[in-house]
């Protein structure tokens, strides 16, 4: 019954009495009614309603496979996923509009039906059923799948296609890419089309680009609108207002480091991964112990060949154990160097965390060793909480190549790291425990 609407009908009932939405391997909302077929139709055929389809399990950050097979669009009876790659632009265009198009046919037949049914005898109602589950079979597992698979392209061929754009956000969103987000919801915001997509997603992307000011106006509508996504805008509603004032500071930090002279910079290190490489700049004066030990661990080789364990998208890459080298991928993410160091972030002018911060993993104070994490976006409940004695030390921050950092999946490798910039001194280590 999967991807099925069914329903069942008891004697003597002119409509359907239960109505049950059944595609739970897709993240599709489930609905128990009792209301006629009518009720849900429009919902279900709506640009909201595919757009929840993707968004659902995005914004409660489970990033799961059968998510992205969604966008991948399913294997069907007349000829498997969609390849886009084969398309030209026009054929894109063309086959999104009689894509639109197939799926109000769908919704006007489904009507039809509903009203068929109420007129229909015991055996005409077995066939309208069957007509009925036919219909969103196709919906379920070619129309839908492949306005899906052609949305991003559309948005990108035609920006005043909101429709296409909605669906957009969403995908684009899984794929950390919050340029485009930003880029999307704010030409429907300047329309009037202030979802609640657009609100949430074009809030958040902009928190991600450190365009705070605005993000804090777009989820402050979304508050006062009653639309803010528990999953997604109201977890950055107040950090939105607090992140103002922390990026004026620690602008005015970057340009100190900026206009530091020669001999005083802080130190890069530079990544080159199978993705690409990434350029990263080392916050000495901030955390001179752990910036010791990275570049040690660095000039040691020991991050060559490194693989990123732990990757979750809309927050972070972590990497940095030697076991993801090893050929058992049970033991990633429990591996170190052999010791441990102290956290630094508990020093009055540590720094926090933003979009593309280099930051200590540890399993609580004090128990950072090789493991790191770079964010995708800034990330406020990592920062210190000295009261509580929390927090994971900032001691980096990427310069080139965050785009890359976002592109990062599950076991990507650092192929080599190497010291490209370092202060005339030597960098002595100092650590808590051997393990």
């Amino acid at each position: 019954m999967n991807g099925f609407l069914h329903w069942y009908a008891t004697s003597g009932d002119e409509r359907p009495d239960v109505v049950t939405i059944l595609n739970s391997r897709k993240g599709v909302l489930s609905v128990i009614s009792r209301k006629p077929i009518t009720a849900f139709l429009a919902g279900l055929f709506t640009c909201a309603a595919l757009t929840s389809v993707v968004s659902q399990s995005l914004t409660a950050n489970a990033h799961n496979a059968d998510q992205r097979q969604l966008a991948q669009a399913d294997e069907s009876e007349d000829g498997g996923p969609l390849d886009i790659t084969t398309l030209s632009d026009d054929e894109i265009l063309s086959k999104w509009k009689a894509l639109i198009d197939r799926r109000q046919e769908i919704a006007g037949k489904l009507v039809e039906y509903e009203l068929e049914f109420k007129k229909a005898d015991l055996e005409g109602k077995k066939s309208i059923q069957k007509k009925y589950t036919n219909l969103i079979k196709e919906f379920e597992q070619k129309v839908r799948p492949d306005l899906v698979a052609l949305a991003i392209k559309v948005a990108e061929l035609d920006p005043d296609d909101s429709e296409a754009i909605n669906i957009a956000l969403a995908l684009a969103w899984e794929k950390n890419e919050y340029q485009k987000v930003a880029d999307w919801a704010q030409k429907l915001y300047d329309a009037g089309q202030k979802s609640k997509a657009v609100l949430n997603y074009g809030g958040v992307a902009n928190f991600a680009l450190h365009n705070f000011e605005t993000a804090k106006t777009w989820l402050d509508e979304a508050n006062t609108e009653l639309l803010l996504d528990p999953n997604l805008g109201e977890r950055y509603l107040g950090d939105a207002a607090d992140y103002i004032e922390f990026w004026k500071e620690e602008q005015a930090i970057r340009e100190n480091e900026a206009n530091a002279p020669e001999g005083e910079q802080n130190p890069q290190v530079l990544f080159k991964t199978n993705k690409g490489d990434i350029l990263i700049e080392l916050f000495e004066n901030e955390a001179p112990n752990t910036v010791a030990n990275y570049i040690s661990l660095i000039e040691s080789k020991t991050y060559d060949g490194i693989r990123f364990h732990r990757v979750i998208p809309n927050f972070m890459v972590q990497g940095g154990d030697p076991n993801s080298k090893d050929a058992d991928p049970n033991n990633d993410g429990s591996g170190g160097p052999g010791y441990t160091i102290p956290c630094e972030c508990y020093a009055e002018n540590s720094r926090r965390h933003f979009a593309g911060s280099l930051s200590m993993a540890h399993r609580g104070k004090d128990t950072g060793g090789s493991q790191f994490f770079i964010t995708h976006l800034p990330t406020p409940h990592l920062n210190v909480n000295r009261e509580e004695e929390s927090g994971h030390t900032v001691f980096g921050r990427v310069v080139e190549g965050l785009d890359v950092v976002r592109q990062i999946e599950k076991n990507d490798e650092i192929i080599e790291a190497t010291v490209v910039r370092k202060r005339d001194h030597e960098y002595k280590l100092t650590t808590t425990a051997e393990e």
